[in-house]
C-alpha cells in the first residue's frame, strides 16, 4: 500500500521485464539513436499448453487448504486461446482485497477515457474565492523533489503552481484580502464506507473520500496523520500558500461556485491511464477511490460509492464481461463486503493482454514480479524466483486474505492469464507465499515440453 514510490526509472526497468503483446502502448515509439528495443513476444509463441500436465504440478499446491485457506480459487488461462489450463472453483465468489482495483480500472478507462485530465480549478465572485476540486487523487502542496533520471511518476499536480497563479491573478485586480470558499461537490455521497473499520484512517490506509483532497488528506507533512475531513485540510493549505503568496484570506468555508463566477487560475492532472498504472503498481488506495467516484460520475450515475459501483458493473456489461456473483462496495478492494470471481479477473486480464477494449493500461500498470511496486519482493524464494521479471500482477492482502492476478510468460513461451485468492486463511503472508509458489510452478512448466 505504498504511495507513489514508483520512479520512471522503474518503469522502465519493468517494461523491460516482460515484453508482451499487452506492453505495446496506443501509439507507436519512434526510432531513435538510443539503446536497442526489444521486440514484443509473438502472442502465438510456443506450443499449446497441456491442461493434464499443468494440473498435476499447480494442483498439490493450490489445494493445500492448510495454506490457502477454508474458501480458495485459482484459475490458468492460456491468453490468447481461453483455454483453460487450471480451475478450482474459478466461478466461486470470494473477497478479492485489492485485485478489486483491476475492475475499477475497467470502469474508469470505459467510462472517462484514458487520455482524460481532471482539472483543480478557482474562481472569484465578488470577494469570495473558490477553490474547486475535480476528484484528482495526486495534487500535492510538497516542493517537488528534483532528481535527476529519477522523476516521479506519474507526475504530481502542484497546489504551489495553482497558489501562485491565483495569488498574481488577485493582485492584478487590485485585490489583496478573500474568502476562501471549499467546493467539492464533484463527489457526492458519504465520504467514508460504512463498511470500513476506523483504523483505516488512524492508521494511514485511507482517508475520507473527497474531490478536493490534498497530500492525500494528510496533515503536517508526508507521514503526518489523516484528517478526517480532507477538504477543509485542503483548504487550510491553500490558504497558508496564498498568504505566503501576501494574500490575505479572512475565512475558510465550504461554498459551491456559481458558473457564473470568473476562473482565475487552474491546474490539470496526469491523465487517466498514469492515474490508473499508479493504482495498480503501488497498490494506491486513495487513488483507486478516487477512480472509482469518477467511473461513476462519467457514467453519469453520481460520484458516489454507490455510482462507482454501478459503474463498474456497467462497464463490465459493455464489455461482454460477466459481472454475476459479484458486488462492488468501493473501488480499492478494502472492504470485506466486496466479491469478485477469478472468471472475472481472468477475462478482464485476457483482454488487456492482448490489448483488446483500450484496457491497455491496465496490463502496463501491474508490478512487475522482483521488480516494482507491491512484487518488488516477491518471487524471491528458488521455489518461485524464475517467474521474477517474466510476470506481471495485482496483489490483494486483507486479513486473513491473499491475492493475486495477472499474467506471465510460461517457459514453453506461452502467456498465462491467472487469478488466485485465498480466503479465511490462518495467514495471509503464508497464504501469499502459497500463491507464488503455484503461479511459478505453472510458469515453469513447459507444457508439453521437456521438463528440467
Amino acid at each position: 500500500m505504498s504511495r507513489r514510490a514508483g520512479t520512471a526509472l522503474a518503469a522502465m526497468c519493468a517494461a523491460a521485464a516482460l515484453l508482451v503483446p499487452a506492453l505495446v502502448g496506443p501509439a507507436a515509439v519512434a526510432e531513435s539513436d538510443g539503446p536497442p528495443v526489444l521486440q514484443p513476444v509473438a502472442k502465438d509463441s510456443g506450443p499449446p499448453q497441456d491442461p493434464g500436465q499443468v494440473a498435476g504440478r499447480v494442483g498439490p499446491l493450490a489445494l493445500d487448504d492448510k495454506k490457502m485457506g477454508k474458501l480458495a480459487t485459482t484459475l490458468i488461462l492460456d491468453a490468447e486461446s481461453g483455454q483453460t489450463l487450471y480451475d478450482d472453483d474459478g466461478s466461486v465468489a470470494v473477497i478479492p482485497a485489492s485485485t478489486n482495483k483491476i475492475p475499477t480500472s475497467v470502469a474508469v478507462l470505459t467510462m472517462a477515457g484514458p487520455n482524460r485530465t481532471l482539472q483543480t480549478r478557482v474562481t472569484l465572485n465578488g470577494n469570495d474565492l473558490f477553490l474547486i476540486g475535480g476528484g484528482d487523487p495526486l495534487l500535492s502542496s510538497r516542493a517537488p523533489k528534483v532528481e535527476p533520471g529519477y522523476p516521479t511518476y506519474p507526475a504530481l499536480t502542484s497546489m504551489r503552481a495553482l497558489a501562485k497563479d491565483t495569488a498574481e491573478a488577485l493582485k492584478s485586480q487590485g485585490a489583496a484580502s478573500v474568502v476562501l470558499n471549499l467546493d467539492d461537490t464533484f463527489f457526492d455521497g458519504p465520504s467514508w464506507n460504512p463498511t470500513w473499520p476506523e483504523y483505516y484512517r488512524t492508521e494511514g490506509i485511507v482517508a475520507p473520500v473527497s474531490a478536493l483532497i490534498v497530500d492525500d488528506g494528510r496533515v503536517g507533512g508526508q507521514w503526518g496523520p489523516i484528517s478526517d475531513d480532507p477538504t477543509m485540510a485542503a483548504g487550510d493549505v491553500f490558504k497558508q500558500l496564498l498568504q505566503d503568496r501576501g494574500i490575505k484570506v479572512s475565512d475558510v468555508r465550504r461554498g459551491k461556485s456559481a458558473d457564473s463566477a470568473q476562473e482565475l487560475a487552474s491546474v490539470e492532472s496526469a491523465p487517466i491511464y498514469e492515474l490508473v498504472q499508479e493504482a495498480l503498481t503501488s497498490s494506491d488506495n486513495q487513488t483507486a477511490e478516487n477512480l472509482f467516484r469518477l467511473a461513476g460520475r462519467f457514467g453519469d450515475f453520481g460520484g458516489s460509492f454507490a455510482g462507482g459501483s454501478q459503474a463498474v458493473k456497467k462497464a463490465l456489461d459493455q464489455l461482454g464481461i460477466s459481472a454475476m456473483l459479484t458486488n462492488f462496495v468501493d473501488g480499492s478492494g478494502l472492504s470485506r463486503d466486496n466479491q469478485l470471481t477469478a472468471n472475472t479477473l481472468t477475462d478482464i486480464l485476457r483482454r488487456t493482454v492482448r490489448a483488446e477494449d483500450g484496457l491497455w493500461p491496465i496490463s502496463s500498470g501491474l508490478a512487475v514480479a522482483g521488480v516494482s511496486g507491491t512484487l518488488r519482493s516477491r518471487f524471491s524464494t528458488p521455489e518461485t524466483s524464475t517467474a521474477a521479471g517474466w510476470l506481471r500482477g495485482k496483489t490483494g492482502t486483507l486479513n486473513y486474505v491473499s491475492a493475486l492476478a495477472g499474467f506471465v510468460q510460461s517457459r514453453s513461451g506461452r502467456v498465462l492469464v491467472f487469478a488466485s485468492i485465498a480466503n479465511d486463511a490462518k495467514s495471509s503472508f503464508d497464504a501469499g507465499s502459497q500463491i507464488d509458489k503455484i503461479i511459478a510452478s505453472a510458469a515453469d512448466c513447459g507444457c508439453p515440453g521437456e521438463d528440467r
